[in-house]
């Protein structure tokens, strides 16, 4: 197993997306994969063609533990304020 590579630090504000997966190949022929946030120039790949299955589970499991966080301040929001 090796570690995620991260060339230099990012942060990127998700919002409203879009979110989309691309598939093709490289220079050499290899296939790839990558999860594309962002659209036209203003973009972030996340390269997945070497990812263990093991790993795209811990993204999924990631990714609805956000879900669970945004629906909670959603309802949060939508309790009455108490003075």
């Amino acid at each position: 197993m090796t570690r995620a590579d991260i060339y230099g630090g990012l942060t990127a504000a998700l919002n409203d997306g879009p979110i989309s997966t691309r598939y093709g190949r490289d220079i050499t022929g290899k296939p790839t994969a990558l999860l594309v946030i962002g659209d036209g120039t203003r973009t972030l790949g996340i390269s997945v063609t070497d990812s263990s299955l093991d790993t795209l589970d811990q993204l999924e499991a990631a990714v609805a533990e956000l879900k669970a966080w945004a629906l909670r301040q959603q309802q949060l929001k939508s309790l009455p304020e108490v003075a």
